[in-house]
């Protein structure tokens, strides 16, 4: 399973010689992120059914988001857990690789019951406005390969691929979200304890047929097959906003 460890922005605000001897007990959290089609792991350049008359199969190449500002409640308090993570599904090649998922750790959490776990999808328009020289490059912020200059904007999330149609035409699909606006926030209410020097373990299921497919939340894969978000308030910026929206409300935590 290939591991990701968050980048924690952190800002020194002093030392002191007896910090070592006062330190509470903390522990990690590894969050698992699988992908998933229907019942079954989601595994790229595979061709799905969609269920529908058209398209009539959908084949995945691409699905990385940026994910932040990760919480939990304790007690009626939010506790910082981390900043920002990168998810990137390009490991799942075959069936278990992409059920083995992909896990991010966050160390060094406070020691404690909880039963709340937020989560924003994208990045706030506050970070969305920094670059990324800014940040070393062992953040996901760091990285110039996220990040569009013309339009000052990280790319929040990328799907891209294939789709076939009844009448054997075959075309693919992008949607990159990015610019202001478009950050998603997530709360699933689910009870876990961090205990110190241990691991404890959420699993996050993001249902990809839901992505485009799902009843009141379609997108029209044939006619609007493409968007890099555009101006804020045009066509294009609200269809890439609707693929966030869709991305954020796909993902289940397991019980």
């Amino acid at each position: 399973m290939r591991k990701i460890f968050f980048f924690l922005l952190l800002t020194s605000i002093g030392y002191n010689s007896c910090t070592d001897t006062l330190k509470e007990p903390t522990g990690t959290l590894e969050i698992i992120f699988k992908a998933r089609y229907n019942s079954g792991p989601l595994v790229l350049f595979q061709s799905d059914s969609t269920g529908q008359n058209d398209p009539i199969t959908i084949m995945f190449k691409k699905l990385d988001f940026f994910i932040s500002d990760l919480k939990g409640n304790q007690d009626g308090t939010l506790k910082d857990f981390a900043d920002v993570g990168y998810i990137s599904m390009s490991n799942s090649l075959d069936s278990s690789s992409s059920e083995q998922g992909i896990s991010l750790l966050i160390n060094e959490l406070p020691v404690g019951s909880f039963d709340r776990l937020d989560m924003g999808i994208g990045l706030s328009d506050a970070v969305n406005s920094t670059t990324p020289g800014s940040y070393p490059s062992s953040s996901p912020l760091g990285l110039n390969s996220n990040y569009w200059p013309m339009t000052d904007s990280y790319i929040l999330c990328k799907m891209e691929g294939d789709i076939n149609q009844s009448n054997s035409t075959t075309t693919g699909f992008l949607y990159h979200g990015g610019v202001n606006g478009m950050y998603q926030q997530r709360s699933f209410n689910h009870s876990f304890d961090i205990s110190e020097n241990a691991t404890t373990t959420i699993v996050l299921y993001l249902q990809a047929e839901e992505l485009f497919f799902k009843t009141g939340s379609e997108i029209d894969m044939i006619n609007d097959s493409q968007t890099h978000s555009g101006q804020i308030g045009s066509t294009e910026y609200n269809l890439a906003k609707t693929a966030m929206e869709n991305l954020s409300n796909s993902l289940y935590i397991q019980q």
